[in-house]
């Protein structure tokens, strides 16, 4: 995977767990995995077609943890990693001046 592959499949993790957590659900890899689209076909003759792996997301989550935006051992976001992934989302937050005048 190149780099832009790599920080665009971060991303993608990192929404499909903040989903996660607003739906207070647990998702497991393989779960991630089928949400992102990984292709679970075999491989015919050694050989698998240019796609998603579910190596990739692997690696892409033990990344995630040792920078610390996910746990990887609870699959689940820290708080940076919710930041992170908050920011990601196409909801808009409300201005604080309108929060401070309710």
């Amino acid at each position: 995977m190149n780099p832009n592959q790599k920080l665009t499949l971060s991303a993608d993790v990192l929404r499909a767990l903040h989903s996660s957590t607003k739906s207070a659900t647990r998702i497991a890899l393989d779960d991630l995995c089928t949400l992102l689209g990984v292709d679970a076909t075999p491989a015919r003759e050694g050989v698998r077609p240019r796609a998603l792996r579910r190596e990739d997301v692997r690696e892409i989550v033990r990344r995630l943890d040792e920078e610390g935006f996910v746990d990887a051992a609870r699959m689940r976001l820290t708080l940076q990693g919710f930041a992170l992934a908050a920011s990601l989302t196409s909801r808009r937050l409300m201005p604080l001046s309108l929060v401070g005048a309710a």
